[in-house]
């Protein structure tokens, strides 16, 4: 007996992502932003001001505390992100991690003129907009469609962000 194989359109892989999918999405990038928000402001203020700010010679060192500080918070914010996206069997989720490092690597720099909570709720609103779209963006079944995709919006924002 012939078996009936059903032909799947490789370009439809956009459609495969359910609203819910997309609003848990969302949800998690919310928690992350929050979260690597928090950590910026706990490592900048009790791990990298004391370590690097005690002598008064360091003051090259002490300037750069800030970059410091928001390069290891999003790193470590990224690995709870990989986490969430391996759950919801996101498509990709390393590649899309790594984008939305890369798009909001300098996020930090910017905000610092906020007040901490303003600034908390913009980074998690940026970090939870940056997974929605690169967690569809990773989503086609051709690697260059997508990395073409997210190449051209991870210059864009680099470009934005400064």
């Amino acid at each position: 007996m012939a078996k009936i194989i059903e032909a799947i359109d490789p370009h439809a892989a956009w459609a495969t992502m359910s609203v819910t999918t997309l609003v848990r999405i969302f949800t998690y990038g919310l928690i992350v932003g929050v979260v690597t928000s928090m950590l910026y402001i706990g490592l900048d203020r009790f791990v990298f001001e004391p370590i690097l700010c005690r002598e008064s010679a360091a003051l090259a060192r002490c300037e750069s505390k800030d970059e410091f500080a928001a390069g290891t918070a999003i790193v470590l914010g990224s690995i709870l992100g990989l986490f969430f996206l391996v759950r919801e069997r996101v498509y990709r989720p390393i590649l899309a991690i790594l984008v939305v490092m890369i798009a909001l690597w300098g996020i930090f720099g910017l905000l610092n003129s906020l007040h901490v909570l303003l600034a908390a709720a913009v980074a998690a609103l940026l970090f939870a907009l940056s997974y929605v779209l690169f967690a569809w963006l990773v989503q086609p079944t051709s690697l260059v469609i997508s990395l073409v995709g997210i190449i051209v919006v991870a210059a864009i924002s680099r470009l934005a962000i400064g």
